[in-house]
């Protein structure tokens, strides 16, 4: 029976989701088992990975560095299929909004700084580009995103408020539930890295996940098939973020992640073996 553990954030961000999904993989892969790893939505800011823009105008797809480390660590063979939605996102211009008040505010939302979108699905990417957050870039932002947007060929024009119902919508959570489930098919286990600070990408993995890993700066929280489906069997976007998860349940183990340079070894000795039995015991 395949296994779906789903790594989420407990903060919006820098948890250390995409760090703890690597050293996980990495530790299960060198156990014997076969690894897929899905990062669903991917969202990534043009202005601090700026790097990442160029190789993705090398490689002629919208992507972020949190997929890229996969795809080098050798667990995303298939960027349209593992990561079917990429979102990028850019910082305003100061001097484009009328108060430092919206500035600021514009700062804190994903939908406000969002300008690029990549939707794969059924071997076809689809690409949306966010006029009217692009007309509030400097120009200099603006001209290089445009000229990327470009060369991706077909690119649709739309709002904020058109994209937040579209990354909301039932198509694009099937989308996920679908891409998920066909890696899902594919290994003894799959990793998914949630996004930001939601439980779970999509609600239509609530009958598929079997464990839930909620990292956060120097812990992680491990919650196995009973708490998780007791869970996710009431779950609704009013109490879809994992805080919630965790203020309900006592985690059935909890980890220790240590700082490190790489992601290589950090999972080791006693604590990770129990953690593999834990998640793969039905196995």
């Amino acid at each position: 029976m395949e296994s779906l553990v789903v790594v989420s954030g407990l903060l919006p961000y820098n948890s250390g989701k995409t760090f703890f999904t690597l050293a996980l993989a990495d530790y299960l892969r060198s156990s014997g088992y076969s690894v897929g790893v899905v990062k669903p939505v991917a969202a990534h800011s043009f202005w601090e990975q700026y790097k990442y823009f160029l190789e993705s105008r090398e490689l002629g797809v919208l992507v972020g560095e949190d997929v890229v480390r996969y795809v080098r660590a050798g667990f995303i063979y298939d960027i349209d299929l593992q990561n079917p939605v990429d979102v990028m996102t850019a910082p305003h211009d100061l001097m484009k909004h009328p108060s430092l008040d919206s500035y600021l505010t514009s700062l804190t939302s994903l939908v406000d700084q969002a300008v690029l979108v990549r939707v794969s699905s059924g071997g076809r990417r689809s690409y949306y580009v966010v006029t009217n957050n692009l007309s509030r870039l400097s120009d200099h932002l603006l001209s290089e995103i445009r000229e990327f947007a470009v060369s991706l060929g077909r690119v649709e024009e739309v709002d904020n408020a058109w994209l937040y119902s579209k990354l909301a919508s039932k198509e694009v959570d099937s989308i996920i539930t679908e891409s998920t489930s066909s890696i899902l098919s594919r290994h003894d286990v799959t990793l998914c890295e949630s996004f930001s600070n939601a439980l779970i990408p999509a609600f239509g993995l609530r009958t598929l996940v079997k464990h839930v890993i909620v990292v956060t700066p120097s812990k992680a929280l491990v919650y196995g098939p009973g708490k998780v489906a007791t869970y996710l069997s009431t779950l609704n976007k009013t109490r879809a973020e994992t805080l919630f998860l965790v203020m309900l349940f006592k985690p059935d183990m909890v980890v220790s992640v240590k700082p490190s340079l790489t992601h290589s070894g950090v999972l080791k000795g006693e604590e990770a073996r129990e953690l593999e039995d834990f998640l793969l015991a039905s196995k």
